[in-house]
């Protein structure tokens, strides 16, 4: 009975604030995730305050040692009917041998009783497993829908998850092979109860851990707070994100690249002509250039079209020259077109610098 009345009190002093702060939130998944946290965190606090795993001994406050007929006088002395039910008389009859009573530490009071079918070490096994694996597997889909993608918390779903499956490996492993010792009847030695001790622990770690999987992840974002290995941090808006020094090497290591990609291309374009067949495709890819560049640069060339009209500033040479990017001839009257100039700078350039056209190229040309 205290423990309910705790339970209350504090169902009602969490839910309260909780449900307030929610009350005038507008309806999101946010909201909807908060109220499912708050039923999972009452529900763990009922299964901790409340629903706490029933133990035989530590009810009557009894040692491991005591007798049967001492457990099953003071059964008699606090139950109303004279007789005991049927199951509590299974459970003494079991608790008679010891190597049965061994295991009433190892796998809890529902296990020994409820299993009516169970005679040895690995029946008694492989009927207590199914339960925790269900609630560790529930645990792990109540983390990954708390963390979806769309949430803060989504950089904790995997260390969450697998911190849930590293404790249900260490209470498997540690109820299978923990060794139970119950002592001498003249001893006053307290036997642990590793089944009832592992629970409490689980459920609590299924309390603590949902609430700072949702809740840690915006207080460290508020505060500016990053843990390695958990979130990567971002760099400040008003320093650059990378050094100049950084900038400088990648820089030259750039530049060194595309110098031998020059020579490269260079002495590609001389190996073709020195090919027939290469020559040929390279001749019909040119004459197809040509061919288009002689289009676009027409385009707006003939008379009745003035680049001056509206109908010539729609043509190529009429928006080329508009843009201050005109490609005209130099004629009598007329300067040679900006883009003209700075082409054939740029060749000039080249040329200087020893990208010259092949000796192949001009004796095919000009031979």
């Amino acid at each position: 009975m205290v423990s309910l009345d705790v339970f209350v009190a504090t169902s009602l002093a969490l839910a309260a604030p909780w449900l307030y702060s929610l009350r005038s939130a507008p309806r999101s998944w946010s909201m909807f995730l908060s109220v499912l946290l708050l039923v999972h965190s009452l529900s763990m606090l009922h299964t901790l305050l409340v629903n706490v795993p029933p133990n035989l001994f530590s009810a009557l406050n009894l040692p491991m040692n005591a007798a049967t007929d001492t457990i099953r006088a003071m059964l008699l002395q606090r139950s109303d009917p004279p007789e005991l039910s049927p199951e509590m008389e299974g459970l003494l009859r079991r608790l008679a041998s010891f190597d049965t009573r061994s295991l009433y530490p190892r796998f809890g009071h529902n296990v020994l009783t409820m299993c009516t079918y169970c005679q040895s070490f690995n029946d008694f096994a492989l009927y207590a497993l199914p339960r925790p694996l269900l609630s560790y597997i529930r645990e792990i889909a109540f983390i990954g829908l708390i963390t979806l993608p769309s949430t803060l918390a989504a950089p904790l779903r995997k260390p969450a998850v697998a911190g849930l499956v590293l404790l249900a490996l260490s209470e498997i492993y540690t109820l299978a092979t923990v060794a139970i010792t119950i002592p001498k009847r003249d001893s006053d030695e307290r036997t642990t109860m590793w089944h009832d001790n592992l629970l409490i622990l689980r459920h609590t770690v299924f309390l603590v851990l949902p609430l700072l999987t949702h809740y840690l992840p915006p207080i460290l974002t508020r505060f500016q707070i990053r843990i390695p290995f958990l979130f990567t941090p971002d760099p400040p808006l008003n320093t650059p994100y990378k050094t100049q020094s950084t900038v400088l090497a990648e820089t030259h290591q750039t530049l060194n690249h595309l110098l031998h990609s020059l020579h490269l291309l260079k002495y590609t374009h001389a190996a073709t002509m020195r090919v027939p067949k290469f020559r040929g495709h390279a001749e019909k890819w040119w004459a197809e250039e040509a061919k288009v560049g002689g289009w676009i640069r027409g385009d707006g060339a003939r008379e009745g079209a003035p680049s001056g009209d509206a109908q010539g500033q729609q043509t190529v040479r009429g928006m080329t020259n508009r843009l201050g990017l005109g490609f005209d001839e130099a004629e009598e009257g007329q300067l040679e077109g900006p883009l003209r100039v700075s082409a054939k700078m740029a060749l000039g350039t080249l040329a200087g610098d020893g990208l010259r056209p092949s000796n192949h190229w001009h004796t095919h040309t000009h031979g």
